[in-house]
């Protein structure tokens, strides 16, 4: 079973690296090169709770310690503590693996010399990733699953359906809107969609800010976590919601008249990714834990029994879950390297023109 505790170092080192020859007859015999196992039989990362955390150990964590008698030591600490205590212990990190979400993890990506890099190489099933989960990346990180974000509505107050990002400035939808804030998450993707949808793109955001303005007199409240903006679905405060997937069909689960679509220009999603300390001592572990985690089997029964998207695209998704979940090609794809320096600023201005 995965540890919740981390237990001290043997003093034993890790394996070093791959002896040339050995590296070649597996690439000559298979296709791909040996992934070492590590000496040290513990790793250590972190991951979400509640239902995240039980589905991630019955349909990962739970099948890979089987197979490999190797232990993962889970740690409930949020992303943004995780990257900073990995940045303030680079010789010596707390974490093998730092499981990110977007937009941390594109700070990740471009802080030299804190993770490795994540070829092929190094985990052959990533050959198996969709491009949105690992070329976007730059291959330094590799996506485990996703969770579509899009547009939420009460069935019964709104005819028609919304199918566009337009649909939020409707003027029948006065004061019957939410949408996320900083909080909330995908407040940066919100203002990105804004500017697509006007002729904008991320080099040119203004009009996203023009549009978010202009929508001001729609929005009942700008949500600052996601269980706010379920619950103003819930209450019937608001109509439509800039929402997750996943949020808004436990509100239907509940028994509610909601529901929730993809809109047609496309759905941001949130992703969580593995990265890979560059001076873990658990180098080997944490490939082979990751490329275990990316590979069809985990990822389908993860992806089924959460109902998110698994980012594997050989993975079946079934029942509930595929029909809850937008397939790859009705993603929105953004460019995170491009917008992540930006991010600061936006905050700002968000705070300024937009919620104040």
């Amino acid at each position: 079973m995965s540890s919740t505790t981390r237990i001290p170092s043997s003093g034993v080192s890790r394996r070093t690296a791959l002896k040339a020859g050995g590296a070649v007859a597996a690439l000559a015999v298979t296709g791909f090169p040996l992934i070492a196992k590590a000496q040290n039989k513990e790793l250590v990362m972190n991951v979400p709770g509640g239902i995240y955390e039980q589905n991630f150990k019955q349909h990962v964590v739970a099948p890979f310690e089987q197979k490999t008698g190797k232990k993962i030591n889970l740690r409930f600490t949020p992303s943004d503590v995780v990257l900073t205590s990995m940045m303030a212990q680079r010789d010596n990190p707390e974490y093998d693996i730092a499981y990110l979400s977007y937009p941390l993890a594109m700070k990740a990506i471009t802080t030299k010399d804190l993770f490795i890099d994540l070829p092929v190489s190094l985990i052959p099933n990533a050959k198996d990733l969709h491009p949105l989960f690992y070329d976007l990346y730059e291959r330094k990180a590799a996506g485990f699953n996703f969770a579509p974000f899009g547009i939420g509505y009460n069935t019964d107050k709104v005819k028609p359906a919304p199918t566009s990002w337009q649909d939020l400035w409707r003027p029948e939808l006065k004061g019957r809107v939410s949408v996320t804030d900083l909080g909330g998450g995908f407040a940066f993707e919100t203002v990105v969609i804004a500017a697509l949808i006007n002729g904008g793109s991320i080099d040119n955001l203004e009009p996203g800010w023009e549009a978010l303005k202009k929508l001001k007199p729609n929005v009942v409240r700008w949500y600052k976590s996601a269980p706010e903006g379920a619950q103003l679905m819930e209450r019937e405060e608001a109509w439509v919601s800039t929402i997750a997937s996943s949020r808004m069909y436990a509100v239907q689960d509940a028994g509610k008249p909601v529901d929730w679509v993809a809109p047609k220009e496309g759905a941001p999603v949130g992703v969580l990714s593995f990265h890979v300390a560059n001076k873990t001592p658990n180098r080997d572990l944490a490939l082979e834990f990751i490329n275990f985690a990316i590979s069809k089997e985990p990822q389908e029964g993860f992806a089924n029994g959460i109902e998110f998207g698994a980012c594997n695209v050989k993975a079946e998704l079934k029942g509930r879950a595929k029909d809850r979940v937008p397939p790859h090609e009705k993603l929105m794809r953004i460019d995170w390297p491009k917008l992540e320096p930006k991010m600061s600023a936006m905050a700002e201005r968000w705070q300024r023109e937009i919620v104040s």
